[in-house]
């Protein structure tokens, strides 16, 4: 059956670059991937997010049954996500008047991230429809994971709201539904565990020297990689910690920021100075995703340093293109990556992660068994099965009609 789907993203785009800026991360790729995948399902998705650039226009077509489309909702220009709040029902309401011009329906909304969440409780029962949220971030669990970065108070409430309040979350991994059950009262039917995905046909092994040569790295050397947001959060320092303390001659890769004006980039790049590894670390922005798959081919290891990550996309493409991983021993990277198989879990301390990439890097044999076991590891997280799966939960929730917040 064709089914109608509002999707909201009020602080990032499905169209903005991962990486780029502290917002746009896997949650971009996320949003589209999936539409695509349900597109083929012949599911016709409107993904709502904030516009903030004038040239911007307001509808854009990404696939004859997905249509990115930009709301006004405070200035027209990049804000910071703790600054969205207080734009949330502008939000809602330019949503609802943009569905009145267009005579439209939906069938179930499916907000990403807690300010989503928050627009699109206002939107579901003036609509009569479900609301499926998925956190991808859990102020929460963020917060369990680096006590010393209070999370606002007005996030915590409002995500408990969300998870007494929509009518299914969709959770990565068991361990972050069990996180919501034991930290935030959720109950087992009201949580769907459904994993993030990878696309297998981009991501997939290159020739390792063919790949550095595209690149313009070194040929020999052994080659280190860290992908993602230059967020303190994301743990890139504690790769060139860790590279300071390893016995291994490493190039450290870096792959995602600004290509200037990043402060972030700008005091890794002082801390590479303070470690004297200026000269073995290259910073090489954002890049564009189809450029992804030569980095991680690429690289010996993919290094995974963050305080927490609900799925892990940058440890899921690795391995899909056949890249070993090691990775903090925290959430949802404990699902993925399969510690002695794929890659190594380690406590988020330099030292640990200096003594398993120089292990790695040391024992060819062992890095080529990792190697060889990393693609079918993934096989799993195809964007087509994830797409069922949520397809599936829409479905039920559609039957039901069902809708717990009350105008």
């Amino acid at each position: 059956m064709s089914y109608a789907i509002a999707m909201l993203s009020i602080h990032t785009s499905p169209l903005d670059n991962p990486g780029r800026t502290k917002d746009a991360g896997g949650m971009n790729v996320y949003m589209r991937e999936l539409t695509l995948e349900l597109a083929a399902l012949n599911v016709q998705v409107d993904i709502f997010t904030r516009r903030t650039r004038e040239d911007t226009p307001t509808v854009v077509q990404l696939h004859p049954n997905v249509r990115i489309i930009h709301i006004k909702a405070g200035p027209v220009a990049p804000l910071h996500k703790n600054d969205l709040y207080q734009y949330t029902p502008t939000f809602a309401r330019h949503i609802e008047e943009f569905r009145r011009r267009e005579h439209h329906r939906y069938d179930i909304i499916h907000s990403h991230y807690w300010l989503s969440g928050v627009a699109a409780m206002r939107l579901a029962c003036h609509w009569g429809v479900p609301h499926i949220t998925m956190f991808h971030t859990l102020g929460r669990l963020k917060q369990l994971a680096n006590p010393t970065e209070a999370e606002p108070p007005l996030r915590l409430e409002m995500e408990q709201q969300l998870i007494h309040r929509a009518d299914r979350i969709i959770a990565a991994t068991a361990d972050e539904r069990s996180h919501m059950m034991r930290y935030c009262g959720a109950t087992t039917h009201q949580v769907d565990v459904i994993p993030c995905g990878v696309d297998l046909k981009l991501f997939e092994p290159y020739d390792k020297q063919w790949a550095r040569r595209r690149l313009g790295l070194p040929l020999e050397q052994p080659i280190l990689l860290f992908v993602g947001r230059l967020d303190p959060f994301k743990g890139p320092d504690q790769l060139l910690r860790a590279g300071a303390l390893m016995q291994k001659d490493a190039r450290l890769v870096i792959v995602g920021g600004k290509p200037e004006g990043d402060s972030d980039r700008q005091a890794l790049q002082d801390l590479a100075r303070s470690l004297q590894l200026e000269d073995r670390v290259s910073f090489m922005g954002a890049r564009a995703r189809e450029e992804m798959p030569l980095f991680y081919s690429a690289a010996d290891v993919t290094v995974v340093p963050s305080y927490h990550e609900t799925f892990g996309l940058a440890a899921v493409e690795s391995l899909a293109c056949a890249t070993p991983v090691v990775a903090t021993r925290a959430g949802g990277l404990m699902t993925v990556v399969r510690h002695g198989e794929t890659g190594f879990l380690v406590p988020r301390c330099p030292g640990f992660f200096a003594e398993r990439l120089d292990l790695l890097l040391r024992d060819e044999r062992l890095r080529a068994r990792m190697s060889a076991a990393a693609r079918s590891s993934v096989q799993q997280f195809a964007w087509s099965s994830v797409a069922r799966q949520i397809y599936a939960t829409y479905e039920e929730l559609i039957s039901v009609g069902q809708c717990l917040v009350a105008l």
